[in-house]
């Protein structure tokens, strides 16, 4: 059986595909952060080695600066150890660097080596690993890295075993910050009871909040589960509806209403 496309790494709103050297085209971000640094030189050399495939003098240029904690020399040697270019692959050591580079750069970097690894795009494909950097993100707030902690959990072929209720809590978090996505697979296991008691009120209300950002297909559907639902039940939807509020870091996703109250 083929695998379920995981619907936001399809879309790729923040899947930064690699540029023809390899290197993930938000690193030009950062890099433009080395300009405050008197390092910039041995940066620039270190990266036309890489781009070379030179990477005995890549890794020379990379290491001491890496070890004064510069955020992009660390984030190479993260690349080295992972890839085994111009020295032996070491997942630890990778690790250990990717660590240090996000530690700097925020749930960003987290989230997107959650990508890299997950894609195999700049590094071998490790779904284990991936999940352990979205748990990262995730654990950090951010919306789509809980999304695909939910998605991961919801089907067994990415690296951990199917856990509806961890799936549900991770839905739970990324629809409370305004995922689409996570609002209407909340809405299906809800009118479903698939892994849960089915809950129609609850059902309404996530189909509901999609409905309110615009999808046609969470609308159709919730008018369709309101057949199936007595007046009161509805009204109980609605009021719940209205109560919504999404958490802070799901501004980002379209929302602006405060604090969430329903958890």
């Amino acid at each position: 059986m083929s695998k379920e496309v995981n619907p936001l790494m399809k879309q790729g709103s923040r899947v930064y595909w690699l540029n023809i050297v390899g290197i993930w085209k938000y690193i030009v971000a950062i890099l433009s952060l080395s300009l405050l640094q008197v390092a910039q030189a041995d940066i620039e050399s270190g990266k036309k080695a890489y781009r070379d495939q030179d990477y005995d003098v890549a890794f020379k240029e990379f290491m001491p600066l890496a070890e004064e904690g510069n955020m992009t020399a660390e984030y190479y040697v993260g690349l080295m150890y992972a890839n085994g270019y111009g020295l032996p692959r070491d997942p630890t050591e990778a690790k250990r660097w990717f660590d240090k580079f996000s530690k700097q750069f925020g749930v960003d970097a987290e989230f997107n080596l959650g990508v890299m690894y997950h894609q195999g795009k700049g590094v071998p494909q490790d779904y284990k690993i991936a999940i352990n950097w979205f748990k990262k993100a995730a654990e950090d707030g951010d919306p789509e890295a809980q999304f695909n902690l939910g998605f991961f959990y919801d089907n067994d072929d990415y690296g951990v075993s199917e856990d509806r209720k961890e799936a549900i809590k991770w839905y739970l978090k990324a629809a409370n910050q305004g995922i689409l996505k996570a609002q209407n697979r909340l809405g299906e296991i809800y009118s479903e009871g698939d892994g849960i008691a089915k809950n129609y009120v609850q059902a309404y209300l996530w189909f509901n909040l999609a409905a309110e950002r615009g999808d046609k297909g969470a609308a159709h559907t919730r008018d369709i589960l309101a057949e199936n639902m007595d007046k009161s039940q509805v009204a109980e939807a609605i009021r719940l509806t209205h109560e919504w509020h999404p958490l802070g870091v799901g501004m980002r996703a379209g929302w602006n209403k405060g604090n969430n109250s329903n958890k």
